[in-house]
């Protein structure tokens, strides 16, 4: 089960000493060619610590990594307009939180989940973290098209941006979420390298879509990005309508402005 908790630990207040970068209002989305991750134009006001930054009502930053594997369908079922045989994701690697973990241990993340340091871009983030977290080869990432069987795809350009709060509804912030996806052999396995993870599972799509609709084991914040990934890949299942899923979309990338 996912247990749900704020209480500081303070062994984990020291592994996160990253500083986020505060920025002049309505400038805070980020881009990926950037050191702080902030727009070009932007100056940095101060940079905060990463745990005291929900105290303040600063905006946070997560970078997520979907390793993903796909197999082929069969080809008397469906190809694409250049009737090449499409692809289907088999399955996405969750990773497990480690019980050690100050904020919700034991619930599952994306592949790779980590915030955003001041002085690294977005993809240099995802690159240290994949590694960190799962045991990535920074290769898959940087050289992937040289790569067989290895596809990586940006999707930073477009984040969600989030209202989290904690469940008394204090330290509400707007957390911004910028994703990569990862096509992986069905061979390769992630691997804890920091203890930041405890295990990974691969889910399938269905068990992944009926934990986001019914489950409790996925920490709460990651439900939506987790949703990002299946609408863009095609396979939510639950939401048929193009309208639906078009306005499901926006709203996780709608600004919103919170009055006190």
């Amino acid at each position: 089960m996912c247990h749900r908790s704020f209480a500081l630990n303070r062994s984990n207040l020291a592994k996160h000493l990253d500083a986020y970068p505060v920025t002049a209002f309505m400038d805070s989305t980020l881009t990926n060619d950037t050191n702080c991750g902030s727009n070009r134009n932007s100056e940095v006001l101060a940079l905060i610590n990463r745990s005291t930054a929900p105290f303040l009502g600063i905006d946070s930053v997560g970078v997520h990594l979907h390793c993903y594997v796909t197999r082929q369908q069969d080809s008397s079922i469906i190809h694409d307009k250049n009737c090449q045989r499409k692809t289907k994701i088999e399955g996405l690697w969750l990773a497990r939180r480690a019980p050690t973990k100050s904020h919700h241990p034991n619930c599952w993340d994306p592949t790779v989940a980590g915030g955003q340091p001041a002085k690294l871009t977005l993809l240099h983030n995802i690159i240290k973290e994949a590694y960190e977290e799962a045991g990535v080869p920074s290769e898959w990432i940087t050289n992937s098209n040289s790569i067989p069987g290895i596809k990586f795809l940006d999707y930073s350009q477009d984040p969600l941006k989030i209202t989290t709060a904690k469940s008394d509804g204090t330290c509400m912030k707007q957390s911004l979420y910028y994703s990569f996806d990862l096509e992986v052999p069905s061979d390769w396995t992630p691997t804890p390298v920091d203890g930041e993870v405890s295990e990974f599972k691969l889910y399938s799509m269905n068990e992944l879509e009926r934990e986001l609709l019914s489950g409790n084991a996925v920490r709460p914040a990651m439900r939506a990005v987790l949703l990002d990934f299946m609408m863009r890949h095609g396979e939510l299942t639950s939401v048929n309508d193009k309208t639906d899923l078009e306005d499901l979309k926006i709203a996780m990338r709608r600004n919103r402005l919170i009055l006190w």
